[in-house]
């Protein structure tokens, strides 16, 4: 929710906009009022205003003025300036300080509304870019613990897939699954510790990496683009962890999965380092090669969909608004999610998540036309958790953002 500074010495006007803010759906939760430009600019530095709303003709100091201080100590807030004067050259002075828009009075109500979701639009999508930065600088250990875990076990959704975009990884990715069974506890320090030293070694490696050492585990996923040198790279791997573990004076047992280059065969790669050594998995993993002899995809000459992946493509256009899982959609049709997954492929000629993202960018793009809803609030009807995450699935679709989508292809705004 936003703060807002309504600054004009007419009351009337004043109250007016209030009246229409209130009455809108917009996100601000507090509207603050100044009768001149001195005024305004104390309230603008005691309450650090997103918005304001500066009449140009005040005592004291005008608006320009007012806003040509305000950039001096909040240079994040969004500043509209109005007055009862179409003059050019305010309004030219206006957008030179960086105004979002310029209203000439008696200010209309929807040219007010228009002008502040645009405004609330754009501080959300600087408040996205910021936490986004945030959150790739501050990776914790936590959440890598977690998307480690979201890989192995092929628990893949767009959270996921906004973390490899975020450390570099798209589409081209190369991965392999690598695990150790030590022969002995280790204590919480030595955790740590061992934690920190495998992770300097693969850094300084060039080695990217996903990596959490248990009590008597250690989990490792070493991602990379199709450049990757295989056998260099696992060698490099294989030598790291060798001198480490015998340095803390850990014995301990190792294997290696295969190199794999699509993200949804991961954690066939890390089953495969643990059955290696007898282990037991997260996830029990089913053959695609079990499902019905009719429903083989190795043997499919039809091009006509099966009901099954209709049931599926159905599925996910009626519940999109939802969190939905590969299991969800598969099961759905009495499919594991590996012969599900790679079925739908087979038929659709993409995956189960990219068509479910594409149905979400399409009901996006109608709402983004429509001009009621902010794109947060957009995010949420279209079932993502995180505005950060659809921001980010948006740009990566359609290749721009969702406030440069709203404000280049609106009508009004196409060129003849």
């Amino acid at each position: 929710m936003y703060k807002l500074l309504i600054a004009d010495d007419e009351i009337l006007e004043r109250q007016a906009l209030r009246y229409f803010v209130e009455g809108s759906e917009l996100e601000i939760e507090t509207i603050l009022e100044a009768g001149n430009g001195m005024d305004a600019v104390r309230m603008a530095l005691a309450e650090q205003p997103d918005l304001c709303i500066l009449d140009i003709k005040m005592p004291g100091l005008n608006g320009l003025e007012v806003m040509e201080q305000l950039r001096s100590f909040n240079r994040q807030c969004k500043v509209i300036l109005s007055t009862a004067y179409s003059d050019f050259d305010y309004a030219v002075q206006a957008l030179q300080l960086g105004a979002l828009d310029f209203l000439v009075k008696p200010v209309k109500k929807e040219v007010l509304l228009r002008a502040l979701t645009r405004a609330i639009d754009e501080l959300d999508e600087q408040q996205s870019l910021s936490r986004r930065k945030q959150r790739v600088t501050d990776m914790s250990y936590v959440l890598e613990k977690r998307i480690l875990r979201e890989l192995v076990t092929g628990q893949i959704d767009e959270e996921t897939l906004w973390f490899l975009d975020g450390i570099g990884l798209g589409s081209d990715i190369l991965c392999a699954g690598f695990f150790w069974r030590l022969e002995r506890k280790l204590s919480e320090e030595e955790k740590a510790s061992l934690s920190l030293h495998l992770r300097k070694e693969l850094t300084a490696a060039g080695c990217q990496h996903l990596l959490f050492v248990h009590r008597t585990s250690i989990d490792l996923l070493i991602l990379g683009t199709s450049a990757l040198p295989q056998e260099e790279t696992q060698t490099a791997v294989t030598r790291i962890f060798r001198r480490a573990l015998h340095q803390f004076q850990i014995p301990s047992r190792s294997a290696a999965g295969s190199w794999v280059n699509d993200i949804f065969q991961i954690e066939l790669s890390y089953v495969e380092a643990k059955k290696a050594l007898s282990e037991p998995v997260l996830s029990p993993v089913v053959d695609f090669l079990s499902a019905p002899d009719s429903l083989k995809v190795d043997s499919i000459h039809d091009s006509r969909e099966p009901a099954e992946i209709k049931e599926m493509c159905r599925y996910l256009e009626e519940h999109y608004s939802e969190k939905i899982s590969l299991e969800d959609v598969t099961q759905k049709v009495g499919f594991s999610k590996y012969y599900g997954g790679r079925l739908f492929k087979q038929y659709m000629g993409t995956t189960i998540i990219d068509y479910l993202i594409q149905i979400r960018m399409n009901k996006a793009k109608e709402l983004l036309l429509q001009d009621e809803y902010s794109v947060k609030q957009i995010s949420y009807m279209i079932g993502y958790q995180d505005p950060n995450y659809f921001t980010w699935s948006f740009k990566k679709a359609m290749g721009m953002s969702p406030v440069k989508y709203r404000y280049t292809k609106r009508p009004e705004n196409q060129k003849p």
